[in-house]
Parts: C-alpha cells; structure tokens; sequence
C-alpha cells in the first residue's frame, strides 16, 4: 500500500521539481551544517543528479506508453531542475571537504616549489609571462584533478607526457594513468618558444583532498622518429594534493 502510494507520487507528472528539489536541498543543507569527507561529498553532488536522470527515464517510458504529452513535460522538467541544481551546487558550493594550503607542507630539502595556477571550467587561464621552456601545471575541475601545458622550442616532431613524483620519498605518481593521459603532440624546431594546447584532465590517486604535498614534475618527449630515445625535456616542483 504505501509502495504504491509512494510510487504514484514519485510517477507524479508534476513530482519531478518537488523531488529533485527536496534532495538537492537535503543534501546541500547536509554539506552545510555537518562533517563532510570526499565520499559524502561526491555522494551528495551526484545524488540530486540521479534522482533527475531516474524522472528522465521514467519520462521517456511514458512516451513509449503514448503518455506523449505528460511523458514530455517530465522529461523537460527534469533536465531544467537538473541543470539548476548542478549549478547551484557548483556556484554556491557551501564547502568542500579539503583545507586551503598554507604552505605547511614538509619539505626536509627546503627545494622552492610552485602553486598550481587556477583554471576555470571554460579553460580560461590566469595571465602569465613564459620567457623560457616552461611547464605549467594547473588546477582544475575538483582537489587533486589537473591539466598541464607546456612552451617548447628546438623540439622536434613527437609526443610528451609528464611523470610525477614525491619530493620526499621519490615514490613515483600514479605512474600509467598519467602518462596515458597527459600526452600531448608536440614540434616546434625555431628558436621561438611555442605554447601548446592544454592537456586532458589527469588525477593524482595518491593522498586525499586536503593532504599537500611536494611533487616532481617532469615532463619527457617521445620522438615519432621510434629509432630515437626519450628523453626529459623539463623539471619543475609543485604542491599537489591526492585526488
């Protein structure tokens, strides 16, 4: 009994606003008001979401069913208030589960490394001056996810990809993932320095959102010519966080 009145309720054809918005309410008032980690986190991001997609699907079986017209309205419905919901959780995020760095980390060589630049959701970058090869290493998305970009010169025709590590155990990064996914085609054999496109989003898997710490950025040229061996093109240190 109660199944079938909660399943007539949430099959409603005007259920859809009032359940996402409850839940996304819900979920953000609960990031708000009490302890969150990374899980309850994400858990509360994609929840709302899932809840709109469920209305999605059930609209789309009513248009199947030749419920053209309601199955229509709850398919709209459900993508407008997933839309908003996305954004309000995205613009006023009440907290996220990581402090900000406050240049605490341990760092026993006392080596000088860098803060990540901040990247938008468009890709729009900060506003910067390269007079020599350079790799920039980005924030982006969520703690822990970056893109990177590099300025070459006298650099033949080929591929690079970066390699990361820890400054204070030398303990390799997520070795395969980054390497996969941070490869960018490259040649530029002038003497001028040219800047090339942004990577594709990479994570760190080591650590957690909040936990800095030193890394090793190296970035390392794969020739197209195979008879030709890699090799390390440039070093920078940056403060990274696990993802």
């Amino acid at each position: 009994m109660i199944k079938a009145i909660f399943f007539k309720i949430f099959n409603g054809k005007w259920s859809a606003p009032f359940f996402i918005s409850s839940v996304g309410i819900f979920c953000w008032i609960w990031m708000l008001i009490l302890p969150v980690n990374k899980i309850i986190w994400n858990l509360c991001f994609i929840t709302p979401i899932m809840v709109a997609l469920g209305y999605i699907i059930l609209g789309i079986s009513k248009i199947f069913k030749k419920r053209f017209k309601e199955g229509l309205v709850q398919v709209v419905l459900s993508v407008v208030f997933m839309f908003i919901t996305a954004v309000f959780f995205t613009v006023l995020l009440p907290k996220s589960p990581y402090k900000e760095y406050k240049g605490d980390i341990y760092n026993p060589n006392n080596v000088k490394v860098d803060m990540p630049l901040k990247l938008s959701f468009s890709d729009e970058k900060p506003l910067f001056k390269v007079d020599k090869p350079e790799v920039i290493l980005y924030d982006y998305n969520q703690p822990g996810t970056y893109k990177y970009q590099v300025f070459l010169n006298k650099t033949e025709k080929g591929t690079v990809y970066l390699k990361m590590f820890d400054l204070t155990t030398n303990r390799i990064l997520s070795e395969k993932e980054i390497a996969k996914d941070t490869k960018v085609k490259v040649e530029n054999p002038s003497d001028e320095l040219k800047e090339f496109p942004l990577s594709k989003q990479f994570n760190v898997q080591e650590g957690d959102w909040g936990d800095y710490y030193g890394s090793r950025v190296e970035v390392w040229f794969k020739p197209e010519d195979a008879s030709q061996p890699e090799r390390k093109l440039l070093v920078k240190n940056y403060v990274i966080q696990g993802w």
